[in-house]
């Protein structure tokens, strides 16, 4: 889905007085009344400064969201309960600085930064998620007190296309499915041998795992449940499915914490959603589209 791209020019640029520009504008008016009444030249004087600061703070609060360039970015995706980001690429035109620049969701979080001459910055703003699925993107606004803070210049409301997803909550514990089969006769075999390669390292046990591969001498000092991990721990395969007790809520929590297990102890994983699969892979690209696919699973009656 195509994002956002803009560039901020003068119709889309707004002023408003601040409350200390208030203060500041009845200062003034105060002064330029003494100095038509008493006819004092320093009134008149100061009273003049006054204005020309304002025009000044003016011209320049104006000039500094002018050319400041955004495009919107992939949205980074999180679990259920906490907040996801949506993200802004900030350019700032090549001949001047941003200054004080605050990038904020319509009644929501804020970020504020400068930006140098012609400098790049990417923005992210949390929006939470109260539950899975999409997220709906937000209006923005970008906003600058800069120089005095006696006037707010502000673009207009910048609504970003792009929505970001929110995974399923994980459990806070799931054992990874009974059954982890390695993928040929072969590695059974070898797994039944006592391992699929040399010795690696000790790892916690999880359910499923095979009893032949527990330290029992860790077990006994103490340790807890340790099994041996091997060279081929990488070719064992396992098949996670949303099933068991619970409503379909409950069991896409499960499926989420087996995936994250499962791809922590380096198995090859796949997942089956009612008539789909993804068959077993491993890395980031399929851990992501694992948890996008449990996030926007619908169980159909």
């Amino acid at each position: 889905m195509t994002g956002l791209e803009r560039t901020l020019t003068r119709r889309m640029v707004f002023l408003l007085p601040t409350r200390e520009g208030g203060v500041f504008a009845a200062i003034a008016f105060v002064l330029l009344l003494s100095a038509i009444n008493y006819g004092n030249g320093l009134a008149y004087a100061a009273s003049f400064l006054l204005v020309s600061m304002a025009a000044v703070s003016a011209v320049g609060a104006q000039r500094n969201l002018l050319g400041l360039s955004c495009r919107e970015a992939e949205p980074r995706a999180d679990f259920a309960g906490r907040p996801v980001a949506f993200r802004l690429l900030l350019a700032a035109p090549r001949e001047t600085a941003c200054r004080d620049i605050t990038v904020q969701i319509v009644g929501g979080e804020r970020v504020t930064l400068d930006l140098g001459p012609g400098e790049h910055r990417l923005v992210e703003l949390p929006k939470m998620a109260p539950r899975r699925g999409w997220v709906a993107p937000p209006v923005v606004r970008i906003s600058s007190l800069y120089p005095f803070g006696l006037l707010r210049v502000f673009s207009g409301r910048l609504s970003l296309k792009r929505p970001a997803i929110a995974y399923p909550r994980p459990a806070p514990y799931a054992g990874l499915p009974a059954g982890v089969l390695p993928r040929t006769a072969a590695d059974a075999e070898a797994r039944i041998a006592g391992g699929s390669g040399d010795f690696a390292d000790l790892a916690a046990y999880r359910t499923g795992e095979n009893p032949h591969h527990i330290h029992w001498k860790a077990a006994a000092a103490g340790r807890g449940l340790l099994v041996k991990r091997f060279a081929g721990q990488s070719d064992l395969e396992i098949w996670i499915t949303p099933r068991g007790g619970g409503g379909l809520e409950e069991r896409l929590s499960r499926a989420c914490r087996q995936v994250i297990e499962a791809e922590r102890g380096g198995y090859r994983y796949g997942l089956r959603l009612g008539g789909d699969q993804l068959p077993p892979r491993q890395g980031l690209a399929h851990y992501e589209h694992c948890l996008r696919a449990l996030a926007l699973y619908a169980e159909h009656g």
